[in-house]
């Protein structure tokens, strides 16, 4: 078991103080284990009929059962009670994140980094010292490149890269996670042949006058070739590990995994995790589903795979289904095209699936169990995704209560603004710096026009009355929710209308948007003692200081899993 996993059985008198083994002499109740309350605390509890307490308890299962006066808490938590002393600091449910990256995360941080905005020479050289860094690996793994500096050069980035990397196979990350670039090799190992068309929801890419593949593979075309360089399993679990660490460190207390690469091994990390008491969140997963596998196979796996225990930390409840690409590549798809298309064989952008195909995944996935999570940046996306869901073969209020979603959710047509309420589909979106940023959207503007800056509507979306939820999608941007909270608020276009409307959007609604907000998401009686201390009031502190505030201690189901050095001096 990890140090983090040991906080609650460590802290001394100071913090928690178990009155049977200190000055008073009292002892806990005899009718069972000791309770724990949470006093001398600015308690926000997320509960409509009480926003504010004083205290709260909750017993040796982790489930809360006193919110209120501190006087009233501890008469209900009995003289033998733990006590938690919050000094005044704010406490609230904790964090949510329905979309983030955990195991590539941490994976991540041990990849070779090739600055982005390079020459192609200096890519080379940086290619050959990432594989001298790696000299005993059977694949040179490697990240940052853009795909537009390789694409305007000279030169073929395969043919650079097979002078930098001669003898192994390599996997290179562009730096917008939509693209790949690799070498004869890395191919060869993919069992990516010449004369392959492209498949479906990707492009392989070629030399525009010789037809050649030039090394670079585009969305659902990275598949394979990510496959086949799959980490091993150990290095996967220690990315996961370090990831999970970095949750608790930013008070996240449930998370839902977008990655779900089956065909990487990642789930098994997941499960590890669970079976050594290591895995520190409620896990809500997602499973990756590949736009070019047989319809018959890849759905036995989804039954196979699907779990949904409600009591358990981990589920793989969530089909993680991408619609389209991105619009930096213009592979977005789009309902009227590209003002100047990025790449003119697809003047809209594309579907990674074809309608009725989608169509029966989304239906027969809906009866297997799983909750839906369409990754959809352009219009067509969203309303595809919309479409798939009115289309399920089952009563609509069943459909509803599914809690289908949308994520990232870039562009919604004005007619399908008021479709998410009615289906009952969640938007979640991300506000990430360089997403909401009016630079960015006037660079957009040159491909796509004004619809540019009407980017990631989540204030329309609330307005239309829709079920919202904010996420990070870390590792491809920040993490912390307090930035989260304090860009939704603060962004010229979009913003929502209060600081308390961002924190119900990472913490209750985001627990809606998860299935579980009758047990999570809100510090009520009942539910469970997910929380976090922080060392400001977020209420209370101007906006443009919410991103600076620190978290002192998370809490999941009553134990902890991070505290901060300063909360135990």
């Amino acid at each position: 078991m990890r140090p983090q996993r040991l906080v609650s059985t460590l802290v001394t008198c100071l913090l928690v103080t178990v009155l049977s083994s200190c000055d008073d002499g009292t002892k806990p109740a005899s009718d069972g284990p000791p309770a724990t309350v949470v006093v001398n605390a600015e308690v926000y509890t997320l509960d409509r009929g009480r926003p504010w307490a004083e205290a709260f308890a909750y017993d040796a299962d982790g489930k809360i059962t006193a919110v209120g006066t501190e006087s009233d808490v501890r008469a209900k938590a009995g003289s033998g009670a733990k006590v938690i002393d919050a000094r005044g600091n704010m406490v609230l449910p904790g964090f949510q994140d329905t979309h983030l990256h955990v195991p590539e995360a941490g994976i991540n941080r041990d990849l070779c980094f090739m600055e982005s905005g390079s020459t192609l020479a200096e890519y080379e050289d940086m290619a050959a010292d990432c594989a001298a860094e790696q000299p005993g690996s059977s694949w040179v793994r490697a990240a940052g490149p853009s795909l537009f500096d390789l694409l305007d050069a000279d030169e073929s980035p395969i043919d650079v890269l097979d002078r930098a990397i001669p003898d192994r196979p390599a996997l290179i990350l562009d730096d917008l996670g939509h693209a790949v670039w690799t070498n004869s090799l890395g191919l060869k190992a993919a069992g990516i042949g010449p004369d392959d068309p492209d498949p479906q929801g990707g492009i392989y890419g070629r030399d525009p006058e010789t037809g050649r593949l030039n090394g670079l593979l585009l969305e659902n075309a990275q598949q394979r070739i990510r496959n086949a360089a799959a980490p091993d399993d150990e290095v996967v679990y220690k990315g996961l590990l370090v990831a999970l660490d970095e949750l608790a460190k930013n008070g996240i207390t449930s998370a839902s995994d977008a990655g779900g690469f089956w065909g990487q091994n990642h789930p098994a990390a997941w499960q590890r995790a669970l079976k050594e008491g290591e895995l520190s969140v409620r896990a809500v997963n997602g499973l990756y589903l590949y736009p070019d596998a047989d319809m018959k196979e890849q759905l036995a796996e989804f039954q196979r795979r699907f779990s949904d225990d409600p009591n358990s930390l981990l589920r793989f409840n969530t089909a993680k289904i991408y619609l389209d690409g991105i619009l930096d590549l213009g592979t977005a798809w789009m309902l009227k095209p590209y003002d100047k298309p990025i790449n003119p064989q697809y003047p809209s952008g594309f579907p990674y699936f074809e309608r009725d195909q989608l169509r029966t995944y989304v239906s027969e996935l809906h009866r297997i169990g799983y909750r839906m999570h369409f990754h959809v940046i352009g219009d067509a996306a969203t309303r595809e995704a919309l479409d798939a869901v009115e289309a399920i073969d089952a009563p609509k209020d069943q459909v509803a209560d599914r809690r289908h979603r949308t994520t990232h959710t870039y562009l919604v047509h004005p007619d399908d603004t008021k479709r998410f309420a009615e289906l009952g589909v969640v938007a979640d979106f991300q506000v990430g710096p360089e997403a909401i940023d009016p630079g960015y959207h006037e660079q957009l503007s040159d491909f796509i026009g004004n619809r540019a800056f009407d980017l990631i509507p989540v204030a329309k979306l609330l307005d239309a009355g829709a079920h919202v939820s904010l996420s990070s999608d870390w590792d491809a941007d920040p993490l912390s929710p307090f930035g989260i909270i304090e860009r939704a608020v603060t962004r010229e276009s979009n913003a929502v209308d209060s600081v308390e409307t961002a924190v119900k959007l990472v913490t209750l609604d985001a627990a809606y948007a998860l299935g579980q907000d009758d047990t999570t998401g809100s510090i009520e009686v009942g539910k469970q003692a997910d929380y976090v201390i922080v060392d400001q009031n977020l209420l209370e502190v101007p906006v443009d200081r919410v991103d600076q505030t620190k978290v002192l201690l998370t809490v999941l189901a009553g134990e902890s899993t991070y505290q901060a050095a300063s909360f135990n001096r």
